[in-house]
């Protein structure tokens, strides 16, 4: 089926809106790790507020895993 530029630009179905996590709930989620320092914490909180994707992927680490993960993340990039 062929649908033209005019025919898609109709359409009345509204676009989701992709998912956000709120500042909240990753502060929350930072502070739940064990023994993470709070400068080590607000700098993975700047960076986890930019990003949805890196806040995905942290929590689909072991809690065991988040801290080092963390830490790198930072080290990495210079913070």
């Amino acid at each position: 089926m062929k649908t033209s530029f005019q025919d898609a630009m109709k359409s009345t179905e509204p676009i989701p809106l992709p998912q956000v996590t709120s500042p909240a709930e990753i502060l929350a989620a930072l502070e739940m790790i064990p023994n993470f320092g709070r400068s080590d914490l607000l700098r993975s909180y700047g960076k986890m507020i930019l990003s949805e994707r890196l806040f995905q992927a942290l929590m689909e680490l072991p809690m065991s895993f988040r801290k080092e993960w963390l830490l790198l993340l930072n080290e990495k990039n210079g913070s």
